[in-house]
Formats: structure tokens, C-alpha cells, sequence
């Protein structure tokens, strides 16, 4: 997986993608048979190309399985250089998500994904306390404007006052695919945080078990019953009153980071609901700043990476 470099002093991304081409539209994904799936079933042959079998339903009741252009059931056997083409049904309407005009700083869009730089106080999706003005409302009147019929799938959520990377699947193709690549730890990502004091650690690694507190809806504990939470991190910077951290969750637990670090006793600066001071910033200081994963279409490796924001920065000053 690509590794992401603290590069605090540059104002634009960086990326990097291969420069194969993508065929077909968001709805529609478009296969070739090769030889060693010649004589299969076509059921089996989209297994093989990583379709699960709740798609395969989905596309079978809802959408169409088309062969060299005519529809075909997914008995159908296959054969080399055969054209298969999915097209995937309709987005459906969602009375409690509707487009709203957002200014979104949208680093890189293709058929299949947009990954937006988020700012700090826009929630990625609607909650009961934030109902209006979030991240999805917001792309949802962007794919609008572009009369592109595109639905929203996050694939890596991040809270409503952590900045950086978020990676939106536009169809239920490729949220399938990059859901799949979550699950076999093909998605690589990490965060910078600025926490409180000096955290001198020779270990690295904290493995511990995170659960609700009681009475909190949001709030967590480290807990021996709960659920098992994984974060390494490395100690970039040191400065007057705080430290700078490269953190990689290898689980995602609500507030992972968050808990981790002050159960360490140096809770994220501007961290009110975990001990962390408040006097510098008024949110807390961490920013996912770096995301790879596999194009879910082509497989072609993806990385991206954003500069620390501003307000981050001010506090190094």
C-alpha cells in the first residue's frame, strides 16, 4: 500500500492512478470472457469476477444481465471473448436525503467514486441532531447539477469535526467492490492528530476493546467487554505544548482514535468530550489526510493525499 509524508507546507493533493481507461457508465459495469471461464454459467463466471451472490439477486429481479446485447438468464453459458454487460437498477428516491447545494472540495471524481476533502463541522450523512447540510445532500445536488443518476455509498465515515479524506462510492457496484477491499484490508489509510503534551511511547500499538458508555449515545470506553480496537501510530513532531502523531486504525471502531489516545493520557487538542484542552481550537485535531485502495472497476492502485488544514497548522505555530 502507498505510505502518505507529512507535507504540512503544500496546498494541493497529490495522487496517483493508473491511466486505464473506464468503460461504461456507473450503472453499468461491462465484462469479457476469458478462455479459462469459456463453457461456464454466467452465474459462476460474475462469482469469479468478485459479484456477490446479493447482487447477483438484485440483478436478476431488478436490473438486466446482457450477452453480446441480448438479455439472458444467469444460466447462460459462456464463452471466450463473450461480451457480458450488468446494468444495475435505478437509484432509489430517499425522502430523508435530498440534494442540497454545498460547497465540497472535491479532490478526484471518476464513473464509479468521488473522494471529497471534507471540512471540519459538515457531518458525512444525515443524523437526528445534524439533518440538513451534510456531505451526502451536498454530492447528491453535485451529481444533480451533472445530470448524472449516481447514489451515495460512504465507504469510510470520519466524524463531523475530523477533516480530510472521504471516499463515496456512486453506484452499488463499486460500493460492493470497495466494501469487499474494507473487509481483506486492501484499504490503507491514515490520519495526522495533534494531541496534548509530550507522548513519549516505546510501544507503538494499542490493542483495546472499545464500548458505550453508559447513558451516551456517541461516547466510548475502553472496556474489557467490548469490541476489539487496533491503532498503531508513529511520532512525527514534537512542539511546544502538544505532538504531532501519524496514526493507521487497522480496525474502525466509532472514536477509536479518539479513546485511544486518551486512555494514553494525551487525549486529540480540542477534544472537549475526551479531556482534550480546548484553548487553542475549537474542534478536535485530527485529519485523515491519506487513503489507497483498488479502482473498484479497473483495479488499478489509487492514492491520495491533502495537506494538514489551516487551523491544524495555526496550533504548530
Amino acid at each position: 500500500m502507498a505510505k502518505a509524508n507529512f507535507c504540512p507546507g503544500k496546498n494541493r493533493p497529490r495522487c496517483g492512478i493508473g491511466g486505464r481507461s473506464l468503460e461504461g457508465v456507473n450503472n453499468q459495469v461491462v465484462f469479457y470472457v476469458e478462455a479459462s471461464q469459456t463453457g461456464k454459467p454466467i452465474r459462476e463466471f460474475l462469482k469469479y469476477k468478485d459479484i456477490s451472490e446479493r447482487a447477483l439477486k438484485r440483478l436478476r429481479h431488478r436490473g438486466e444481465i446482457l450477452c453480446n446485447g441480448a438479455p439472458v438468464t444467469w444460466r447462460k453459458v459462456v464463452n471466450t471473448g463473450d461480451k457480458i454487460i450488468l446494468i444495475y437498477p435505478a437509484p432509489e428516491e430517499n425522502e430523508y436525503l435530498t440534494p442540497e447545494p454545498l460547497a465540497l472540495n472535491i479532490i478526484y471524481e471518476d464513473t464509479d467514486i468521488v473522494l471529497v476533502n471534507k471540512q471540519p463541522g459538515l457531518c458525512v450523512h444525515p443524523t437526528l441532531s445534524h439533518p440538513a447540510g451534510t456531505l451526502a445532500q451536498g454530492l447528491l445536488h453535485h451529481w444533480l447539477r451533472k445530470n448524472e443518476p449516481a447514489s451515495f455509498h460512504a465507504i469510510n465515515r470520519i466524524d463531523r469535526n475530523t477533516s480530510g479524506l472521504v471516499l463515496v462510492a456512486k453506484s452499488s457496484y463499486s460500493a460492493q467492490k470497495l466494501f469487499r477491499q474494507r473487509q481483506r484490508g486492501q484499504i490503507s489509510r491514515s490520519y495526522l492528530a495533534l494531541v496534548n503534551g509530550r507522548l513519549e511511547a516505546s510501544n507503538h500499538y494499542v490493542d483495546l476493546p472499545l464500548a458505550k458508555c453508559e447513558g451516551k449515545t456517541t461516547k466510548r470506553q475502553v472496556a474489557a467487554q467490548g469490541q476489539r480496537a487496533i491503532t498503531s501510530f508513529e511520532i512525527l513532531e514534537y512542539f511546544t505544548d502538544c505532538t504531532m502523531l501519524r496514526l493507521r486504525p487497522e480496525t474502525g471502531r466509532t472514536h477509536q482514535i479518539r479513546v485511544h489516545l486518551a486512555h494514553l493520557g494525551h487525549p486529540l487538542l480540542g477534544d472537549s468530550l475526551y479531556g482534550g484542552p480546548t484553548d487553542k481550537i475549537a474542534r478536535h485535531c485530527l485529519h485523515a489526510d491519506q487513503i489507497a485502495f483498488l479502482q473498484p472497476r479497473t483495479d488499478e492502485q489509487m492514492s491520495f493525499q491533502v495537506p494538514l488544514p489551516e487551523d491544524m497548522l495555526q496550533v504548530t505555530k
